[in-house]
């Protein structure tokens, strides 16, 4: 090889390596999506943990990883790991509710309120459906 093309493949990689830097810079500063700035999927909780206990996949096809607001009642409330705020939302099966991770650590809701709460569905676990980034509509 002559030097010409050692220079033109040197000067290629390094337009390439500038483009994949720019895509790199432009993914990590997009801004988070937020569930009230989308159309939820409105649902009750009792609805909810019905469809994800009579298909689990249909469910997760329908609502996972979308915006969807639920209503119910408050079950319980308490802080995680993190210092967040974690709401129970009850349904028929008093072992699994719907859990809604909240993402401001301050706000306040009683047991036997009824709420809606708008977040991402996360899909089901051992305790019930889950929520996360979740907001009070």
């Amino acid at each position: 090889m002559n030097k010409k093309m050692i220079f033109r493949i040197l000067i290629g990689l390094v337009v390439i390596g500038a483009i994949g830097a720019g895509v790199a810079y432009k993914m990590w500063t997009k801004p988070h999506p937020k569930a009230e700035d989308q159309k939820g999927i409105a649902i009750t909780t009792v609805a909810l943990a019905k469809e994800y206990g009579a298909d689990e996949k249909a469910a997760d096809a329908k609502y996972l990883n979308k915006v969807i607001e639920v209503t119910g009642i408050v079950g319980e409330s308490e802080k995680n790991q993190d210092g967040g705020l974690m709401v129970v939302l009850q349904t028929e099966d008093p072992t699994a509710g719907v859990q809604c991770a909240m993402r401001e650590k301050n706000i306040t809701v009683s047991k036997g309120q009824n709420v809606t709460i708008k977040g991402f569905c996360s899909g089901n676990g051992i305790t019930g459906v889950s929520l996360t980034d979740c907001v009070i509509k």
